[in-house]
């Protein structure tokens, strides 16, 4: 076994390290290609994904609800004698609710744009708000220049587009009419307003309502309340939540899944009552529940990418050592085929995985690829034991770099350790190889 190495080391095969190296260089020219492709499916997807969440109003966000009292504020002014005037600007005092309340149940359906789809929905919201009577002198305020009969109920929302009905609310049971004279200022991004009765205004009253409306992805509410409470209920099996705090109660089966969110004020940032002097949008965190689909195909394929050198140069590795003890010339076209077969096992990966399960479409890809490497690889070695060899290293590697994906957590671990064992192997398979004695002496 030994004559066979050396002779095979002596015809030239010494520069074949150096060639094998240049072809992994030039197989990053295509993945380059491909990694572009995996970016520009997930563009497309995007661009999809937001066709079809655009007509219902994108993510269902409820921003709370407040009520806006403005009041007549009195400043004197100096001119440049000295002589003092009075003028007189109007501010708003915003006050939020001492409990508030939201319940909804939502059933998502996907709705497709192509070969693309995302969860939709529509569903009723309850909601419960209570406000206590006004007491303007905390904030420094004459009641007298309170002027409650412009005092103004304000529902927020992410988008006016996800009401699919008038949201119809009332106060102590008494329907609200709605305000076409909007406050001044809104700490809103979008909002309806109410016109709210003077003695509800000042004495404090109980708001309820069903709010019908529409959204996709997610389900946002921000609380505003000294007390808020949340409740979302649903058939979705995957969700996600997210946001400023995560769900106090939560039941996730295959059927479905029920959440429960408990926030108090004090950890809001919202004070129960404030001046509004100025247009700005409050910037408050919120809870989120999603529904995702429990795998990203595009990011999947693009960490395989990622490691794809790693997952070329062991084959190559293994190609060159069955030259060195088969005695075989292997040309570097040949090299370059096989390499071209497993840069193509990526774009395998993305096209199938737009249609299937990205599991199925790794399973396909492997096997396709494992199968042409088997058959080409006994072929030119005109062995069939080096071909399944081949065949059976690209097999492990593609066993690998699927346990890679799955555990992101211990992608670093798994890939050291997979390095050092390649090269141990390596090692001892070249164990008895005098590197001097035939032609590599440096």
């Amino acid at each position: 076994m030994e004559n066979k190495i050396m002779d095979s080391v002596r015809g030239g095969f010494w520069t074949k390290p150096v060639i094998i190296f240049v072809l992994l260089l030039l197989l990053l020219i295509p993945l380059g290609f491909i990694s572009s492709m995996i970016s520009d499916r997930a563009y497309v997807k995007r661009t999809a994904e937001e066709s079809i969440m655009q007509p219902v109003g994108g993510t269902l966000r409820i921003e709370g609800v407040l009520i806006s009292v403005p009041y007549k504020k009195q400043a004197a002014i100096y001119n440049e004698n000295g002589v003092p005037t009075v003028s007189q600007t109007t501010e708003q005092i915003m006050i939020a609710p001492q409990s508030y309340e939201l319940s909804t149940r939502l059933d998502p359906q996907y709705l497709k744009r192509g070969i693309f789809s995302v969860p939709v929905f529509n569903g009723e919201v309850a909601l419960k708000a209570k406000f206590a009577p006004l007491n303007f002198e905390q904030l420094n305020i004459a009641e007298s220049d309170v002027l409650l009969s412009e005092a103004t109920l304000i529902l927020g929302v992410g988008s006016k587009k996800t009401f699919t009905a008038f949201p119809a609310l009332k106060a102590n049971g008494q329907d609200l009419a709605q305000s076409f004279a909007p406050p001044k200022y809104s700490p809103f991004g979008q909002s309806v307003h109410y016109r709210l009765p003077a003695n509800l205004a000042s004495g404090g009253f109980e708001l309820a309502g069903t709010l019908s409306m529409q959204g996709g992805q997610s389900v946002s509410f921000v609380p505003v309340g000294q007390d808020n409470k949340f409740d979302v209920k649903s058939s979705w099996s995957s969700p996600s939540f997210s946001g400023g705090w995560l769900p106090k109660s939560r039941e996730v089966t295959s059927s479905g899944f029920n959440a429960q969110w408990e926030i108090s004020g004090l950890s809001t940032g919202v004070p129960q009552a404030w001046i509004m002097d100025g247009r700005r949008e409050m910037g408050l965190e919120s809870v989120e529940a999603s529904f995702i689909s429990p795998v990203n195909n595009y990011s999947l394929i693009a960490r395989c990418v990622t490691y794809a050198i790693l997952f070329l140069a062991v084959p190559f590795l293994a190609i060159f050592l069955c030259e060195i003890y088969s005695r075989a010339r292997i040309h570097p076209i040949q090299y370059l085929l096989i390499g071209a077969a497993d840069v193509l096992f990526y774009l395998l990966v993305l096209s199938f995985s737009e249609h299937i399960s990205f599991l199925a479409s790794y399973l396909v890809a492997a096997a396709a690829v494992c199968a042409t490497i088997l058959f080409y690889g006994s072929a030119i070695f005109r062995a069939r034991k080096w071909g399944v060899f081949i065949a059976l290293v690209h097999g492990v590697s593609y066993c690998l770099l699927y346990g890679i994906l799955q555990s992101e957590d211990y992608a670093l671990l798994m890939g050291s350790v997979m390095i050092f064992a390649v090269i141990a192997l390596v090692m001892y398979l070249t164990r008895k190889i005098d590197w001097y004695e035939n032609g590599l002496k440096i």
